[in-house]
């Protein structure tokens, strides 16, 4: 009896790991696209006032932006990876409390990251994790950099080297199409501190597809 029921269990649990293996991503090369929300992690900042003789206010960053990113990257194996992608993160504009500036208060971010990736799946789903470095362009408008000589500040174009991490879950739709839910952070540094990138992704997988065993004709 005893070995009938532990037959029958070893049976069941080898009919489920293959079912969940079915759509198992294989190692190769990807492209994909995320799309989503972003929100700023910067403290207030002074921004130059449209008045004469100038003077500064208090403005703070609104945290409403929109992100998305292209990214191309190869699974190595069933754990590791590497990738690289391209993030652009609508402009971070300030509130001031209906006081005017001398032009509006925002920054803009962009950045190209390359980074490794570390994953743990089970059939069909998988979690991961993304650590890299980040070239960020950051571009900041002339009433965040105030001169009160001027009528207006000069606005800024810095390019800067930094970290940036991920965490997120995918599914296998199919042996080639993969969907993906993460949080993703870019350490900006400066007045905007660091970014939070919260995105739904689809990437394809140039892999062969197997039916059981073999290649699929």
């Amino acid at each position: 009896m005893r070995k009938g029921i532990a037959k029958y269990a070893a049976t069941t649990v080898f009919t489920c790991t293959f079912a969940l293996q079915a759509y198992a991503v294989a190692p190769g090369f990807y492209t994909g696209l995320m799309l989503g929300s972003a929100s700023a992690n910067g403290g207030t900042q002074q921004a130059q006032t449209d008045t004469t003789p100038p003077t500064t206010t208090p403005a703070t960053p609104k945290s409403t932006q929109f992100g998305g990113r292209i990214f191309i990257g190869y699974k190595i194996n069933q754990y590791a990876g590497v990738e690289g992608g391209l993030t652009y993160f609508s402009d971070i504009k300030y509130d001031t409390k209906d006081v005017d500036t001398c032009n509006t208060p925002k920054v803009g971010v962009r950045d190209f990251d390359i980074v490794g990736k570390g994953s743990f799946g089970l059939g069909s789903f998988e979690i991961f994790g993304k650590a890299g470095a980040a070239v960020v362009y950051e571009r900041t408008s002339g009433a965040l950099n105030p001169d009160l000589t001027r009528e207006c500040g000069l606005s800024t174009n810095e390019v800067k080297f930094r970290p940036t991490v991920s965490a997120g879950a995918s599914y296998d739709l199919s042996q080639n199409w993969v969907a993906d839910i993460s949080w993703n952070r870019v350490m900006v540094g400066g007045a905007i501190s660091s970014i939070d990138f919260y995105a739904l992704g689809i990437s394809y997988h140039f892999v062969d597809i197997y039916c059981g065993q073999f290649l699929c004709d």
